[in-house]
């Protein structure tokens, strides 16, 4: 999944030309004390035999102006309050913008829900922006996650790895709102046939999260993905029109799929 330029046509109250300031400095105070290494010349450092760490669990922003916008709309629409469902993720999330936008209208939008999914975000992303956010004086009753294809697939991240960065999200929005009800969903398949790499990496990270996930309160894994999918395993273009981004149709089969769930996590 590829970035892309998100326009940002929410106002907010907080000025986003400060906040982006703000928040600019932040990330670079921040990466150069994560950086600052102190060298005795003439003297070379032993090294170091450590395991490699996992990224995906380690908070980490993009160094890209149209993000920290993004960010600083939904900092905005957070401070408002109001919000009873989070809908965390990506580019797939973020489509309910667009591809989406009528089915969220529908089925969200009357669920109280804010789309906090952000197009080409990793798992270490979503922690950051979490990490960034103001705190609603009241708790949402519900949250949705779905993150993760990024990580893998086109990106550097070995399956389990990017599983360890789901569990680390639904961790962290347990510890901001300890009764929150949580949803994580596996990752949607990639692809149109279940043999490409893609797939098998998919099916993979997903096989991890009911174990990762267990440990956790008011916190329950669903996998919709076979949803997507015909009786042989196939992705059709009218599901998925470039084999990763749901259709109007497949954002349609989504929202049914999970509301029933989301109904009974909100009390609906």
């Amino acid at each position: 999944m590829t970035d892309r330029k998100s326009p940002i046509t929410n106002s907010t109250s907080l000025r986003p030309g400060r906040l982006l300031a703000a928040l600019t400095a932040i990330v670079l105070v921040g990466l150069i004390a994560g950086v600052a290494i102190v060298q005795v010349e003439g003297v070379e450092a032993p090294a170091a035999k450590t395991a490699k760490p996992n990224h995906a669990v380690i908070p980490a922003p993009r160094i890209a102006e149209w993000w920290f916008a993004r960010q600083a709309q939904h900092i905005g629409l957070m401070a408002k309050g109001d919000i009873e469902l989070l809908m965390v993720g990506d580019s797939i999330t973020h489509n309910f913008e667009s591809i989406g936008k009528e089915v969220w209208k529908k089925q969200f939008e009357p669920l109280k829900a804010i789309n906090l999914g952000c197009g080409g975000d990793r798992t270490q992303h979503v922690l950051w922006r979490l990490d960034h956010l103001p705190k609603l004086k009241k708790a949402p009753k519900g949250a949705v996650v779905m993150i993760g294809t990024n990580n893998i697939c086109w990106g550097s991240d070995k399956p389990k790895q990017a599983a360890e960065g789901v569990q680390a999200i639904a961790r962290k929005i347990n510890e901001i709102y300890p009764e929150t009800k949580i949803l994580v969903l596996g990752v949607f398949p990639r692809r149109r046939k279940i043999d490409h790499p893609h797939r098998k990496q998919i099916i993979e990270l997903n096989s991890y999260l009911p174990a990762l996930l267990k440990g956790i309160k008011n916190v329950k894994f669903m996998d919709i993905g076979p949803k997507f999918l015909d009786d042989k395993g196939f992705l059709s273009k009218e599901m998925m029109p470039d084999t990763t981004h749901p259709s109007e149709k497949g954002h349609e089969i989504w929202a049914q799929a999970i509301m029933p769930e989301l109904k009974k996590m909100l009390g609906k």
